[in-house]
């Protein structure tokens, strides 16, 4: 039998990139790719790759995670649980500045060095609230808090097989990295 994954809050660190993607046919309100390497977590280290697009809610527009893959199968039991994200198990094969998970590849760099100081609390609360469909047609919102550095950084994916399309076809926005930050996932609570 599974043990039952930790209760919420979590409480995150770590490192990674954001590339923000403008409109496009396969998702016209863009959206933003995660890269993320989890150095400590309730559930111990573990990576992470995901793409979350806003969507219209009765009160706005807020993200919701359409696809992830995790590289820890307590993390995919504690984000299906707490907070409905689709957590799908995945190994992810890293060599210097590229990694490759689930046939999708990555080549990055940006993610070391100083980088600026910020905080979630600069973002309207509804731009960090992830909306997230539960298994009974529910709304579960999670506020996320945290902090971190940013940098200006570079991706390029080289392929991403069952990702949205524009991955591949168009150059991010903008790239940032995060060479360390800290996360709050708190209870998500049923809108």
């Amino acid at each position: 039998m599974t043990a039952a994954p930790p209760p919420t809050p979590w409480h995150l660190r770590g490192s990674g990139l954001v590339a923000l993607y403008g409109p496009s046919p396969a998702a016209p309100r863009g959206g933003a790719l995660m890269l993320v390497r989890y150095a400590d977590s309730p559930v111990g280290p573990y990576d992470e790759l995901l793409w979350l697009e806003p969507i219209k809610t009765r009160q706005g527009w807020q993200p919701r995670v359409q696809q992830i893959v995790v590289s820890s199968a307590a993390s995919v039991a504690g984000g299906r649980r707490n907070w409905a994200i689709p957590k799908t198990l995945a190994r992810f094969d890293w060599s210097a500045g590229r990694v490759e998970v689930g046939g999708v590849g990555l080549a990055f760099s940006g993610v070391q060095g100083a980088g600026v100081p910020v905080s979630l609390r600069l973002l309207p609360r509804l731009a960090r609230t992830l909306s997230q469909r539960g298994a009974a047609g529910e709304e579960l919102c999670t506020t996320i808090g945290g902090s971190g550095r940013l940098r200006r950084a570079h991706l390029r994916v080289e392929a991403a097989p069952g990702w949205p399309a524009l991955l591949t076809r168009q150059k991010p926005l903008l790239v940032l990295g995060v060479p360390e930050f800290r996360l709050t996932f708190p209870p998500a609570h049923v809108r």
